[in-house]
């Protein structure tokens, strides 16, 4: 090749390695015998340099020495939105380059019910129940990638927006034996019916929960007789006029009534210092606070619950929203999409540094 073609030729070729600086893999899970179960896609993004598992190499090829399990971070999109959506405009394909972990980003791909298009269908009662309809397809989604993949058992995390933040808190009552940390994302609590949605399309819109009561016994009814504390990020813009503040402040409360010791379950009696400014911002914080509520409000204990909270803008520049406030905050290695913004407390890291500060069964922080 000539030397002045190759010049020519190097940007575009350096930019190639960039953007394919990992492996994606595009995979289909069959439906199974459990009611509700269906036929799902889902994709698994592995960075460059994290070794491969028995399951990837070519059959017959040893490996020259043991693989080391890695994190799994599952991220649920909300509704209107594709796998696509969550590995590039969150901004989570770059984190996972940059943290080191598999990403799995699976779609609601087909369902059942009246819903709006890739709706979670979080206020079902056969989707919100071990053993059967979303949840445990999702759970069985994971187990899959873990035959392909070393993961880390202590390393298992769950995040989502929106309908995908109610599915995370679904599945973090479910399947609680499983996960090491989850974090929602504009979510809602265990149970809520679609009513807890504010579809009326103003602000600051309306919305009914159920009292915190109902919600704690739901839970408990699900979780068997021996739940484990799983920590808990609750990321909420207080001016979110679809998925409303008093959603977040339910996720927490409920999680502190069911597993905080006695006389600490309550946010007063479990908040560990004062709240403090949020680190991982980019450009702008929107006055962004982070508070850790631990399970007897001492700050060596383990951490149960924080909330990151912060006054964003109502409006994105993607032309599809409905300028509600409500959306995934990207970053800087985010995009501009549907419901999807970069400025802001970014959420790739503040949940990746939540997510590797809580292996399961560690102390926390």
């Amino acid at each position: 090749m000539h030397l002045w073609l190759f010049a020519l030729l190097l940007p575009g070729l350096f930019s190639l390695t960039l953007a394919q600086a990992g492996t994606l893999t595009e995979h289909r899970f069959q439906a199974r015998g459990y009611p509700g179960s269906q036929d799902r896609a889902y994709q698994v993004y592995v960075p460059d340099g994290l070794e491969m598992g028995p399951g990837l190499r070519p059959e017959g090829q040893a490996a020259e020495h043991q693989a080391s399990p890695a994190p799994l971070v599952m991220v649920l999109h909300g509704c209107s939105q594709t796998s696509t959506d969550v590995r590039r405009d969150w901004g989570m394909q770059a984190a996972a380059d940059r943290y080191r972990f598999i990403l799995v980003t699976p779609s609601i791909t087909r369902w059942d019910g009246l819903r709006g298009p890739n709706c979670w269908g979080f206020w079902m009662p056969q989707h919100r129940q071990r053993g059967r309809g979303e949840p445990e397809d999702l759970y069985q989604i994971a187990r899959e990638v873990e035959q392909r993949y070393p993961i880390d058992p202590q390393r298992r995390y769950l995040t989502g927006l929106s309908s995908g933040g109610a599915m995370t808190a679904i599945l973090a009552v479910t399947h609680n034996d499983y996960w090491a940390a989850v974090a929602t994302v504009a979510g809602l609590p265990f149970g809520e019916d679609a009513t807890a949605v504010s579809v009326l399309g103003v602000c600051p819109g309306w919305a009914l929960f159920h009292p915190l009561p109902w919600t704690v016994a739901a839970m408990r009814a699900q979780l068997g007789p021996h739940p484990y504390p799983l920590p808990l990020l609750v990321v909420q813009n207080e001016r979110d006029c679809t998925a409303k503040p008093t959603a977040g402040a339910l996720l927490r409360d409920a999680q502190l009534a069911l597993h905080g010791t006695p006389g600490h379950q309550t946010a007063a009696t479990t908040a560990v210092g004062e709240a403090r400014p949020c680190q991982q911002v980019y450009r702008e914080d929107y006055g962004c606070r982070q508070t850790r509520h631990s399970r007897d409000g001492q700050s060596g204990s383990p951490t149960l619950v924080e909330t990151v909270i912060y006054d964003g803008p109502l409006a994105t520049d993607f032309r599809g929203d409905k300028d509600l406030g409500h959306y995934w905050i990207g970053g800087e290695q985010g995009e501009e999409g549907p419901y999807a913004v970069r400025e802001g407390p970014s959420h790739p890291d503040i949940i990746w540094d939540f997510f590797r500060r809580h292996p399961r069964g560690g102390e926390g922080g």
